[in-house]
């Protein structure tokens, strides 16, 4: 049975908001996000480039948690940089980890 350490239900998601968008971290299940920042500063949904990609994977690392590599390359299409387009919930997602899980994963 997974333990904390091992376990993959961490979930970034950066959800259009009136301006920019709000990220997220979320555990599978959870309701209460486990962290979020606002980014009023960048471009309106859907809009999200490569630039916007590797900004949301800083604030993740600034948060604690990381986009898990494996989910990063290879580079698959509809994929960008680990984020992938959810229009469902307008919003990018990417699977994530916190440093614990991947340090325990030998990351």
């Amino acid at each position: 049975m997974p333990d904390e350490h091992t376990r993959r239900d961490l979930t970034a998601v950066c959800r259009a908001a009136d301006t920019g968008y709000v990220l997220q971290v979320r555990r599978e299940g959870v309701e209460v996000p486990l962290a979020e920042k606002d980014l009023t500063h960048w471009p309106d949904y859907p809009a999200f480039p490569f630039d916007a990609a590797h900004a949301a994977g800083r604030e993740l690392i600034r948060l604690g948690y990381m986009i898990w590599p494996d989910t990063v390359l290879p580079v698959v299409p509809g994929v960008l940089a680990g984020w992938r387009h959810d229009p469902e919930q307008r919003a990018w997602v990417a699977q994530v980890g916190s440093f614990d899980q991947l340090r325990a994963a030998g990351i």
